[in-house]
């Protein structure tokens, strides 16, 4: 894991401006610095994961999904609806529902989130009951 400098900083005695690498061994909290905005944690493997802060939440988005929000919040309104309905990551839904102001689009992202969360719990329970019932 390495850190990315967010705010002018300084470990080790050497000074970091944004947007510079920072090694993992020169920090001694990192989660502090990454709750404070100081830093922001990078993996190392090749899949790395961007890390997007909702409020409280922490959501971890794959470079395809956050590819897939930038479409969405730059198509028009109708289309960006479509490419909603047919979205089945949970993470990029909410993320477009925090986004985006549109009205059309926000009440698709909540309603694309609902169902995904919805088949994920019902999934179980109705496998449940078809066994029960047969």
């Amino acid at each position: 894991m390495r850190y990315i400098a967010r705010r002018p900083c300084s470990f080790g005695g050497k000074k970091y401006l944004i947007g510079e690498d920072v090694p993992a061994d020169v920090v001694l909290d990192g989660k502090r610095q990454v709750a404070l905005g100081t830093l922001v944690a990078v993996q190392d493997d090749k899949t790395s994961a961007i890390l997007i802060s909702l409020g409280e939440e922490q959501v971890s988005l794959a470079p395809e999904e956050l590819q897939r929000i930038f479409d969405i919040l730059q198509a028009k309104s109708e289309d960006a609806v479509a490419l909603l309905q047919e979205e089945a990551c949970e993470n990029v839904c909410g993320v477009i529902a925090v986004c985006d102001n549109r009205r059309a689009v926000k009440s698709a992202a909540n309603r694309s989130k609902g169902e995904n969360e919805n088949a994920d719990e019902t999934g179980g329970e109705g496998e449940k009951e078809e066994a029960g019932e047969a």
